[in-house]
Parts: structure tokens; sequence; C-alpha cells
């Protein structure tokens, strides 16, 4: 249980400077380790990200200054976990190219950690709340071209992701990028390196001394994950000479969970969307334009379209698992996650198929009916998940109710059923035959993206 703990004010207060210092790294036993050291008031965290499966020489170009670049960037994003258990007014970080790259990180932590302060309640508009501060960094060495290897597909074992590997193989060759995998996302990888490319895994761990402290009732939640998945990724990329960083974002992640919350609209999947793709891209452009491209092929999609690609990959798709609570291994049945892959698996390959995917019928079970109304819009506020839009919700659940209505609808969806916004929602196959923005998306996949949808 956690215990009351100390005031915002107290701790700001009492920790005015959070300092990150220059990162450094290690080798040894096959990995490369990046090490990171952050202070603020009597604490001290060192917290470790570990790479592996690259070569010698790879790891030798960690010195290089898109490298360097990088490696401070994932400084910064990981010094926002621990960050928020003091929130001080001060963010102290290595010295920095120039004006306009702080100017960056100020306009990205808002954003990045607005679920994070409206959970918490935090208002984080006062003037000075947080300042990112550094010294002026030495000029830039000479430019490096991108390299031309292969594509470097971000694989977390879910759906999405396994539609971006199904798709980008047919076009070009790809390695695999893997974040603390679990057995069964380590064997679907296999699967997909059967013909060819590499498995880059990626361990990083939370310290105890701030498991603590949460314990202790700092503040705690929501911080930039994604953020940090694009620029490790993008570093692996830059060690190995990937031509392209590859993740499977979608339309859907764009759409909000709260409109707006002190004049700003939250976003749990924030570091996914369109606007922080753009922005990630402007980072790599300006201060390591060396780096890999980072990209979401799959950006122009739905949720529920990204999904139907895989129709015929039916067997791989079964193998996926995304609910967060058991992390991958397995199930739960009961959170907003569970709930959005058996609505989107059941209206796409049969409720027979959804049953068997997640262990039992979620439609059966009335106590998910408030996770579905508030996944559609109904009324309250979108789950803090992975989940689709409003808008794809609504036309699933319609397209459900409407397979088979002499049965009646079923428990968890007896309430929507009746709503007007649910009858009256777009028909599913106009929802599958959606494009959006694709002005992100790298020219050669294009083509493939818009044949595969359906």
């Amino acid at each position: 249980m956690t215990a009351p703990g100390p005031t915002l004010e107290t701790l700001r207060r009492e920790n005015p400077t959070f300092t990150v210092a220059e990162p450094r790294t290690a080798t040894g036993f096959g990995r490369l380790d990046l090490l990171f050291h952050f202070t603020v008031g009597e604490h001290v965290f060192t917290p470790t990200v570990s790479l592996h499966g690259l070569t010698e020489a790879e790891t030798a170009r960690v010195r290089l200054p898109p490298a360097r670049a990088l490696l401070r960037a994932i400084a910064l994003v990981e010094s926002f976990s621990y960050w928020k258990a003091f929130c001080s007014p001060e963010l102290r970080v290595p010295p920095a190219p120039d004006a306009a790259e702080i100017a960056w990180w100020e306009a990205f932590w808002p954003s990045a950690m607005g679920e994070f302060f409206y959970r918490n309640q935090i208002d984080f508009t006062t003037p000075g709340f947080l300042d990112v501060t550094a010294d002026q960094a030495p000029p830039a060495p000479a430019r490096e071209s991108p390299a031309d290897g292969p594509a470097l597909v971000m694989f977390s074992g879910g759906k999405d992701s396994l539609a971006l590997a199904l798709t980008t193989r047919r076009v070009m060759p790809a390695d695999f990028f893997v974040y603390n995998p679990t057995p069964g996302q380590l064997g679907l990888t296999a699967s997909l390196t059967a013909g060819g490319g590499r498995v880059f895994r990626v361990e990083r761990a939370v310290l105890p001394e701030l498991l603590a402290l949460n314990q202790a009732g700092h503040p705690n939640g929501h911080t930039p994950y994604s953020a940090h998945l694009a620029f490790t990724a993008m570093l692996v990329g830059f060690l190995r000479g990937s031509s392209l960083v590859l993740a499977g974002n979608a339309r859907s992640d764009d759409e909000p969970n709260i409109s707006a919350y002190l004049g700003r609209p939250v976003n749990h999947q924030w570091t996914k969307t369109y606007e922080f793709e753009a922005a990630l891209g402007d980072y790599r452009d300006r201060w390591a334009p060396g780096a890999p491209r980072y990209a979401s092929p799959l950006r122009p999609l739905y949720e529920l379209q990204v999904i139907s690609l895989l129709v015929d990959d039916v067997e791989a798709f079964l193998r996926t698992a995304s609910c967060n609570r058991t992390r991958g291994q397995g199930w739960c049945r009961e959170c907003a996650k569970c709930a959005w892959v058996f609505l989107a698996t059941s209206v796409l390959f049969g409720h027979p198929v959804a049953v068997g995917k997640l262990g039992g019928d979620l439609f059966g079970n009335i106590a998910l009916a408030g996770l579905y109304e508030r996944m559609a819009g109904l009324h309250g506020t979108k789950p803090f998940e992975c989940t689709g839009s409003e808008d794809e919700v609504r036309a699933a659940l319609r397209e459900v109710l409407e397979r088979d209505p002499a049965a009646g609808p079923p428990k968890a969806l007896l309430v929507a059923a009746e709503d007007a916004r649910i009858r009256q929602a777009r028909p599913l196959a106009a929802v599958l035959g959606e494009w959006g923005a694709d002005d992100l998306v790298p020219e050669r996949l294009l083509p493939l993206v818009r044949a595969a949808r359906r």
C-alpha cells in the first residue's frame, strides 16, 4: 500500500535541480551498456540499458557523433522516469548543441508527461514549473551520411508490430529490435528471422530506489516509454548501419484520452502520434543526421485496418500478445487492452477465434460493459490504454451487434446496444476503407501498405 507522501510544494522546494550527467558506455560479455547518472538532492540514480546482438565493430561506432547525440537523447527521456518523483523546477542536462535543441525538449515534456500531470492533478502550466537548462556544447564535427543497411523493425510481439514485420519483409530485408522480450516474443521473432535477419535485444529495468519512492508516496505515473524505444532503436540502427527504423504506430494513436487538461489534450499514446513522429524527424535531421530515419509505415491506417492485414496470417496473429498486466504472457481478460483485442478479433476473424485467442468469452462478462462504453465514447474517459479510436470502436460494436440480432446483445454490450450512437455508427467497411496522412511514410513502402489494406 502506498503511504501518504510529501507535498509537491515540499518536493520542489527541497529538490530544486534534477541533474542529468553526460551518459557513458561500457562493453563486456557480448553487450553494450548505456550508463546513466542522475542526481537530485541527496538521491543518486544510476540506471543501465543493455544492448545485445551488436558486433565489436558495430559497438565501436558508439563513439561517433550521431551515436553520442542519440545517447544523450536517451538519457534525457530516461531521466523523466526519475524526475517525476520530485518534479524539480530545473532539469539540468548535458551540454546542448544550440538553444534550439533545448527548445525542442521544452516543447516535448508537456505532452510527453501529460498523462502523469493529469492523473496526479499537477498544474504544469505555472511559470517556471520546469526549465530545461544546459551549457553550450563545442561545435559539432562534420555530418555523417545515413547508412543503407536492412531496416530495423521494432517488434513488441503484438498485433501491430507483427503486421509491420510481415508487410516490411515483402519489400526489403529487415532486422528486429526487441525490448525486454518475453519467451513468447522471442519465439515469434525467431520465426520471422528464419529466412534471414538479425535480432537486437534491449534490456532495461526500473531501479528499486525509484520503486521505494513510489511506495513512499512520491508522485508516480506514466512516462514517455515509446520515446525511449524510438531513440534507443535509432541508436541500435545507427550502430548496425540500418537504413530505417520502423515502428507499428497507427492513426488511432492520434486520438487523445482527455480533450483538454489545463488547455492541452492528454494522450496516453502521445509518443506514438503523428505529432511526435514529425518532431522526432526534425530532431534527427538537425542534431543526429547520420542516424537512420524513424518511420511508421502503418500510420495512415486505423488499428482495425492494421489487424486486418493479418487475415492471411491468422496462425501468427494468434501467437501475438498485448496485455500489459500480464506483460505479454497471456491475457488478464479484465483490462481495456484485452477488451479491445477481443472486440477487434471478433469483428475481423469471428467470435470463436476471439474466444480461442484470449481464452474466454469477454462479451459474456458484464463487468466489462463500462470499458466498452468508455472506449466508444458513450460516457466517462477513454481508458488509458492502447486501444482503437472512438470511431472504430463504435463501428466494430455496431457490426458485432448486427451479425446475429435474433440472439440479442451479449451481457457486456447490453447498454451499448441501446445507444443511438452505436446504431448510427459508420459501417465497418467504411472504416476499413479509410486512408490517413501518409507524408511521413517511406515512399517505397506506401504502395505495399495501400495494396495490403482491405
